[in-house]
């Protein structure tokens, strides 16, 4: 017997650890950080949330949030409910229930639409994996079974938007148009390149948010990123970011554009298993310092200096930079499917596009 209730939060984040056990390509997070980001993120200061699971004689079989995102709303005028942190079995009833429960919430909260997944925004993990499943996800990216497209299908959600994943090896080369082009810039004396600055990372961070916030403001999904989000991210990222891996540019000393890539970490959690195993840690640490393959979570240059190429020159900068430190692949991601300019240009810094996720809506 099939039954919906609102989650133990407990059993919410443990069951994707059964979903995927034995799963060679799986990689949950740490279980104290989806508590954190389900619980105490600064997210929910404009946010609301339900969690829901599916049960099946008293077995867990699936779960799924119901989210409102009031800052999303806001900047589009729209009036759309999310959903979110969906696992389920391989069983259309099943699903259908879970997403019912997510969108019945929605509809009682007034909103007209239901889009996911996000977990719990395009600002965290968000899509569904529909191809390349022979590989682990790269680090703040999702990894499911192939059957989620059809399941969500089936509840009638459709395609909303696709979000695409490049690599790029230390083996691959700059196109000689963007060579020519990049050479071409690097002439203008007002233009200059650094890492970020680890000793002053608060400013920085608050340089990287005001760029981010106006160079993504009209992409589809975008969300701004509050002042308190960024610095939790903030205090995440400056464990592990590498200044190598990173890029400012300044034109005439002030901020253009940034990119940030960082260690692909889901080595580690691989490793870890989901929590902090005093007998796995030697291991864990061995891998941290092994890790050579990253990346870019981060690329923006403000609206009053594009069509510069200046993205090129924060591509070229980390790329040129991570080879000399040994860092021999990354993934940069993601980029919406309709994105064509930025598109075309990582194509001409030797990116290869290898997965996609998909996005998927209901009208309610």
């Amino acid at each position: 017997m099939l039954s919906i209730e609102k989650a133990n939060l407990k059993e919410f984040i443990d069951f994707p650890f059964d979903l995927y056990k034995g799963s060679q390509f799986f990689v949950a997070e740490l279980k104290s950080e989806t508590k954190h980001l389900l619980t105490d993120d600064p997210f929910w200061q404009n946010a609301e949330k339900e969690l829901f699971l599916a049960k099946k004689d008293g077995k867990t079989v699936g779960r799924i949030a119901a989210i409102t995102n009031s800052n999303h709303n806001k900047h589009w005028q729209d009036n759309i409910g999310f959903f979110g942190f969906f696992d389920c079995e391989d069983d259309e009833q099943t699903a259908k229930a879970l997403t019912d429960a997510a969108v019945n919430w929605l509809k009682q909260k007034g909103k007209d639409a239901v889009r996911g997944p996000v977990n719990p925004s395009t600002n965290h993990t968000c899509g569904v994996l529909i191809d390349s499943f022979d590989s682990m996800p790269c680090i703040m990216m999702p990894y499911n079974y192939p059957y989620y497209d059809k399941l969500l299908k089936a509840c009638g959600f459709e395609k909303a938007k696709d979000l695409l994943a490049f690599d790029r090896t230390d083996k691959n080369e700059f196109s000689p148009r963007m060579q020519k082009i990049i050479n071409r810039i690097l002439k203008n004396p007002d233009i200059k390149m650094r890492p970020v600055n680890l000793k002053d990372f608060d400013r920085e961070v608050k340089t990287i948010r005001e760029i981010y916030n106006a160079s993504w403001s009209q992409n589809y999904g975008f969300v701004p990123i509050t002042e308190a989000e960024i610095a939790q991210t903030a205090k995440q990222l400056k464990m592990i970011v590498k200044p190598e891996l990173t890029c400012m540019i300044e034109i005439k000393g002030e901020p253009a554009g940034f990119a940030i890539a960082i260690p692909n970490m889901n080595r580690v959690f691989k490793v870890l298993g989901g929590w902090l195993n005093p007998l796995k840690l030697p291991k864990a640490l061995l891998t941290w310092h092994k890790i050579r393959d990253c990346r870019m979570i981060m690329l923006g240059v403000h609206p009053d200096h594009r069509s510069r190429g200046l993205e090129l020159l924060l591509i070229k900068h980390v790329v040129d930079n991570g080879i000399k430190k040994g860092w021999n692949k990354a993934e940069l991601s993601w980029m919406l499917e309709d994105n064509k300019a930025i598109i075309s240009v990582i194509e001409e810094a030797g990116c290869y596009k290898t997965k996609t996720y998909r996005i998927y809506q209901k009208t309610v």
